[in-house]
């Protein structure tokens, strides 16, 4: 329906002596958003008949949204118009001589992780063990609060470094299982504690790790 009313509007005009400039700015403006407010530049009449340049004119907000390409197409019953602003129009560039915006490539997608990282959480460490490090104190008392969580099912040990003898629920293969175990720790026995990277035996050169 619109094109057919552009139609009309450039046969009305044709016949008043306009030239074919001035008739293909009256169909242009036309298309766009305020009429009145259309602003032509760098206007040229193709071999056919057929006129390009570039039009300005203001939008919603009455701001002019700046220059951009146009082709009016001649034709049997009038011009046809073609608003390119961002110049990515291939018919309209062709006709007209301007050259195509370079379309931005997307970003490549990012590289799938290793079977190993893929399956951890965030802040897992491929690789690294992980520990509930639960109460320090003496070496007896230690022992005992291992023995109970081992009757418990935990798979507790104590280590031994500096005086001090710490009590741990683990190794665990992921950061997130040795969370999981700590929150069952607080809800069924009332125990605090931190996780912490697992230390093996070779870590420890100052100290020992009783499993027992």
């Amino acid at each position: 329906m619109r094109t057919l009313s552009l139609m009309m509007v450039a046969l009305a005009v044709a016949g008043c002596g306009d030239s074919a400039v001035q008739n293909a700015h009256k169909a242009v403006a036309y298309q766009l958003q305020d009429p009145g407010s259309a602003q032509f530049r760098a206007d040229r009449e193709l071999g056919d008949g057929s006129v390009c340049g570039e039009v300005n004119g203001k939008n919603s907000d009455g701001a002019y949204s700046g220059f951009g390409h146009y082709l009016a197409r001649k034709g049997a019953e009038g011009f046809q118009v073609t608003l390119d602003p961002q110049a990515r129009n291939p018919e309209a560039a062709t006709a007209c001589g301007y050259p195509l915006a370079a379309v931005q490539a997307p970003a490549p997608a990012p590289a799938p992780l290793p079977v190993a990282e893929a399956s951890k959480g965030v802040g897992e460490i491929v690789g690294v063990k992980w520990s509930v490090q639960l109460v320090s104190t003496s070496a007896g008392s230690a022992r005992l609060v291992s023995q109970k969580l081992k009757g418990y099912g935990y798979a507790a040990y104590v280590t031994h470094e500096d005086a001090v003898s710490r009590v741990y629920v683990g190794p665990f293969d992921s950061r997130s299982q040795a969370t999981r175990k700590l929150d069952q720790l607080r809800r069924e026995h009332k125990m605090r504690g931190v996780i912490v990277r697992y230390r093996g035996v070779g870590d420890l050169p100052a100290a020992s790790v009783a499993h027992g």
